[in-house]
């Protein structure tokens, strides 16, 4: 699981928050991280804030297992940032700015709306800055032990390339392509006879010196009409099945194709500037691959950091449905 899915958004935990009842003296302990403790009143408010996530698992157990491990998580970055001291630490300023987004994100436009939503929820200005300060926090911390020490190198880009050219950088032939559509009534022969007769008497003109473009204008009833019948530039698959099979026929290439006769329609392309198949460029995708890269990398990252954390760290588990699944799991 990413960090930026274990993060909390402080709002979506505005909307479940709430007291302990008045009575209840001594809260139940769900699970202990070294010396930090996660209370049940606490794990209760984000199930409840998680489960209202998009994406959010619809089996109980699977939610309530998915936020035990989120919470554990948040305790052993911020033990690591405690480590580390001042360099990892929420300055006032980020924390007003990131205070500042929150406000646009959900649209408070005023003090007093930003007041009323927080008071709502039972929760104040210090409440949400002191969330946004940690969550700052722990972004730091994995800025700088897992995002800042990985390193795609071009020799790693370069060889991701190579091997995901075929599946994601493929590129169809293409070709520039003028048309001219003819209509007829699918349930009338004579109308079809007609079209027909007068697609032949449109190459009868091509044959004779006619240009293409001044004959779609006079001739077509498609869409590009007005253009001369300009398609522009056609990928392989983007047309019909037959019309792509008689524009880019390996067969008989040509820029005249033989006329295709659907059932209402009958067509005639000119056909012009083929490109083979091929790949795009290194070039072009160097920026996507690193964002691919990064993502996996990402993630293999983050998983070695927070294991690296957790055999480090003494765990238990209060819960007893919680435990037996984590010992399944270990």
């Amino acid at each position: 699981m990413k960090i930026r899915t274990l993060l909390i958004v402080p709002l979506a935990l505005m909307a479940s928050a709430a007291t302990c009842p008045a009575g209840e003296l001594v809260e139940r302990i769900v699970a202990r991280v070294n010396d930090r403790l996660i209370t049940q009143s606490e794990f209760d408010r984000r199930v409840t804030a998680a489960q209202n996530a998009p994406n959010a698992p619809s089996d109980r157990t699977q939610l309530r297992k998915d936020t035990l491990e989120d919470m554990i998580r948040e305790r052993l970055i911020d033990e690591r940032a405690k480590e580390l001291g001042p360099t990892v630490s929420a300055s006032d300023a980020e924390v007003d700015e990131a205070v500042e987004r929150v406000k646009r994100q959900y649209n408070l436009a005023t003090d007093q709306e930003f007041d009323a939503a927080l008071g709502s929820s039972n929760m104040t200005r210090d409440d949400l800055k002191r969330q946004m300060r940690e969550t700052i926090t722990l972004q730091k911390v994995i800025g700088r032990d897992v995002t800042g020490k990985m390193d795609v190198s071009d020799d790693m880009l370069r060889s991701e390339y190579e091997r995901q050219k075929e599946k994601i950088y493929r590129v169809p032939p293409q070709a520039r392509v003028y048309e001219i559509v003819i209509r007829f009534t699918a349930s009338d022969p004579a109308a079809r006879e007609r079209a027909v007769a007068r697609m032949e008497e449109v190459r009868g003109r091509l044959a004779s010196g006619g240009k293409f473009e001044d004959l779609a204008k006079e001739y077509s009833e498609g869409n590009a009409k007005n253009r001369g019948g300009d398609l522009g530039m056609v990928s392989q698959g983007e047309l019909l099945p037959a019309l792509d099979a008689a524009v880019f026929s390996s067969e008989t290439p040509s820029e005249f194709p033989a006329p295709v006769l659907l059932p209402a329609s009958i067509h005639l392309f000119r056909v012009t500037d083929r490109k083979t198949a091929g790949y795009k460029p290194f070039a072009e995708v160097s920026e996507d691959l690193k964002k691919r890269i990064g993502e996996n990398l990402y993630d293999k990252r983050f998983s070695e950091f927070i294991q690296h954390l957790r055999r480090e760290a003494f765990i238990k588990i209060y819960d007893p449905v919680l435990a037996k699944a984590e010992e399944k799991k270990g």
